[in-house]
């Protein structure tokens, strides 16, 4: 008997999810940190006209996912309904969010793709990381620049953006070397080079890659407006660029990420603006638009099925 279709499994598995969700969603919005002084400056931002930066901030959160989708169909050249594709990608976010490097991810996406192979899956779901990462880096490494007088900071950024660029349209080379591992070739868990997505798609990934990067800072410079943090776009931009740098490289969990965020923001933001809560309430807001709303989303999703595909 396969123990994820087991029904028993089935129900302590979502159980666990909802568990560790809540948990974690408690601990770091209410358990630490004031929430009456967030709730009052809250209250406050919402006097006036600033309201149309949350409402144009929560209007992009579905066009990320909707990014997200037509890059993930692209990228795994699949015939499944568009809401199949959407379904898994929102899985996915609940799944990444309660597991190291959101390696839990995979399991979230391949769910719902019924007649997929299980590896291609999980070795395009790399690729896809390794798009995001590049573009992370390119984009930090003129931020960085503009940002510090320091080189040494955007030539690092700027080698590293090139190595995952590199890996990225190479990645047949990476992948000769995996798909020769004994371990991984005798379970047929390898992906065929002729399954990675050609040249013209690559490019389209990398674009629309950039596209929801460009969302990303998008709802921070709005969020860091309506809490007063500045209302400098460009200069906003610039340490917004510098934040998603250096959080590229935090060490931890989503769902513990939270403080990595806050703290990376208050170092980024420290010489510009003396809002330190509104930068921290910023933050609070993208992380909850872009990680909470979609993972509680995703495990509606998650609940509904009748079985786990993986």
């Amino acid at each position: 008997m396969n123990i994820f279709n087991n029904q028993k499994f089935l129900i302590a598995f979502k159980a666990i999810i909802f568990v560790l969700m809540t948990w974690f969603i408690v601990n770091q919005l209410f358990l630490k940190n004031d929430i009456q002084e967030q709730w009052l400056v809250f209250k406050q931002n919402f006097k006036g006209a600033n309201i149309l930066f949350v409402i144009a901030a929560v209007a992009l959160m579905p066009v990320n996912w909707f990014l997200e989708t037509v890059k993930w169909r692209w990228l795994i050249r699949s015939k499944v309904a568009f809401q199949i594709l959407l379904k898994s990608v929102v899985a996915g976010i609940t799944l990444g969010f309660i597991t190291p490097a959101r390696s839990g991810e995979f399991i979230g996406r391949v769910m719902f793709l019924d007649d997929e192979d299980k590896a291609k899956v999980f070795y395009l779901s790399v690729v896809g990381g390794i798009a995001h990462t590049a573009v992370t880096l390119g984009a930090g490494a003129f931020f960085v620049a503009v940002w510090s007088s320091n080189l040494l900071w955007s030539g690092i950024a700027s080698g590293a953006a090139v190595a995952f660029l590199l890996l990225y349209f190479r990645y047949d080379l990476f992948n000769n070397v995996i798909s020769a591992i004994p371990f991984l070739e005798r379970r047929n868990f390898i992906l065929h080079n002729h399954q990675l997505p050609e040249l013209s798609t690559q490019v389209k990934v990398l674009a629309i890659t950039l596209l929801r990067y460009c969302v990303y800072i998008l709802q921070y410079i709005l969020l860091q407006m309506f809490f007063g943090v500045s209302d400098k776009f460009f200069a906003l931009m610039v340490h917004n660029g510098v934040f998603f740098l250096i959080h590229t490289f935090s060490p931890l969990m989503p769902f513990l990420d939270f403080s990595f965020r806050g703290g990376a923001a208050l170092y980024v933001f420290k010489d510009f603006s003396t809002n330190n809560i509104g930068v921290l309430s910023a933050v609070t807001g993208a992380w909850v638009l872009n990680l909470v709303v979609p993972a509680l989303i995703g495990y509606l999703f998650i609940l509904k099925r009748k079985k786990l595909n993986v």
